[in-house]
């Protein structure tokens, strides 16, 4: 439960510069650029949640182009605390209904793992397939559903997000 307390103080806390990231070696395949087309940490008083950064090729970012979002994690969160506050994140952005909420919570399960200081989870978003999830670089699924995925991600990129000067830091110039 305090770790769930601390993750709602993070997620509404502004960002702050972020270290200096890498791409993820997951993504070298898909994104060709050599550095993030924006980055933020997210952090309250003194405790980092996260170290967030976009990449994409895309000359200006779309939530219909392909992109990926990477969290490197300042702390630890159990799958059950990471897909609570998902759900919560998204419903900010949209009203979800009960089946829908159902739905996403058992996905998100299965792709979230329990998260300890330095580890990463990167969501990669292809148009036409979905957002495929890696763990430190192992592929822990994919949410196939555009729509879902598109929520999910909404989280940190959609206008209505609860955390709007991260959403500024990611996207800096390529708002979409």
């Amino acid at each position: 439960m305090r770790n769930l307390v601390l993750l709602a103080c993070l997620l509404f806390a502004a960002p702050t510069l972020a270290a200096e990231v890498q791409k993820p070696a997951e993504l070298q395949p898909v994104i060709k650029a050599s550095a993030p087309i924006g980055q933020g940490a997210m952090t309250k008083l003194w405790f980092k949640g996260y170290d967030a950064a976009l990449w994409t090729d895309a000359p200006k970012w779309s939530m219909d182009s392909l992109y990926a979002l990477s969290l490197k994690y300042g702390m630890g969160f159990t799958t059950e605390e990471l897909t609570e506050r998902s759900i919560e994140e998204i419903e900010r952005t949209k009203k979800l209904s009960a089946d829908q909420k159902s739905n996403y919570s058992a996905q998100l399960a299965k792709l979230f793992p329990n998260v300890k200081k330095n580890d990463v989870i990167t969501a990669l978003y292809e148009p036409s397939k979905g957002t495929t999830f890696f763990y430190n670089g192992k592929k822990t699924g994919s949410i196939t559903d555009p729509v879902f995925a598109k929520d999910f991600m909404g989280i940190w990129l959609a206008p209505g997000t609860s955390a709007p000067e991260l959403r500024t830091a990611l996207l800096g110039s390529h708002d979409g």
